[in-house]
């Protein structure tokens, strides 16, 4: 029942805004010990794209494979786009952004492409689900909607394993206090912490009795993605309304 959610539209790519466009890289922070966030400049065309939304990125010499990126940041008027990476073993790009790419340095960026974006026009309450790198265009989902003052209720849930793995823990604590219609929850699955633990769709019964009136974002490896969604079915989360991006362990070649 859980393969329902594999949205064949996911697949679809739309025809790209800006090819090939210079960028340069004028930040790189380590969020976790196996992901990085990079800060990228447009040097040419500013790249216009949904929240959502990912990028191909690869080396100006082309000598590095092309990898899909989610981008991390809702639009910017100075046109800056934050990509999060995670280091795979024998991952050819990643490994080459985490030891070999360094600050000053400019890369090409293209697209943008995806459907994992919102309805601008939608009031319903969101809720978004996250693991690992998956916060990317979740975080960006989040940040677009905040701005655009529509929906009445926001809530992030982040899966981590343990608290070092949390992702930009400070910056949605900071939105959450910010933003009363905004809740922001990390569950932690192995390590020792505050409260809440365990994997989301087993928390999920313990936070809602109705999924059915709400939209559901779904960010992550194919195996979380597939347990949300099944979850939000339990809770009477409505197909139409469901969103899902499936992240692999290594972004996929073009």
């Amino acid at each position: 029942m859980a393969e329902r959610w594999i949205d064949p539209s996911a697949a679809a790519v739309a025809a790209p805004v800006s090819v090939d466009e210079p960028y340069e890289v004028i930040g790189i922070e380590r969020c976790t010990p196996t992901i990085v966030e990079l800060w990228l400049q447009p040097l040419d065309s500013v790249l216009e794209y949904l929240p959502g939304e990912y990028v191909l990125l690869e080396d100006r010499d082309r000598i590095i494979p092309l990898r899909s990126f989610s981008i991390a940041n809702a639009p910017r008027s100075d046109g800056l786009i934050s990509l999060l990476v995670t280091l795979v073993p024998d991952g050819e790009t990643s490994t080459w952004v985490h030891e070999r790419l360094r600050v000053g340095e400019t890369v090409s960026i293209s697209g943008p492409y995806g459907t994992f974006v919102d309805d601008p026009t939608s009031a319903r309450p969101a809720l978004f689900l996250a693991a690992g790198s998956g916060l990317a265009p979740i975080r960006a989902l989040v940040e677009g909607a905040l701005s655009s003052g529509v929906r009445g209720s926001l809530t992030l849930i982040f899966s981590s394993r343990t608290e070092a793995d949390v992702i930009d823990g400070a910056r949605l604590d900071q939105w959450q206090a910010q933003h009363l219609r905004f809740r922001f929850l990390r569950t932690l699955t192995r390590g020792a912490g505050p409260p809440p633990h365990g994997r989301i769709p087993a928390l999920l019964p313990s936070l809602y009795s109705d999924l059915s009136d709400h939209d559901l974002f779904i960010a992550g490896a194919p195996g979380f993605v597939l347990a949300c969604a099944a979850a939000g079915d339990a809770l009477g989360a409505r197909r139409e309304w469901v969103h899902t991006e499936v992240f692999f362990t290594e972004p996929q070649s073009w």
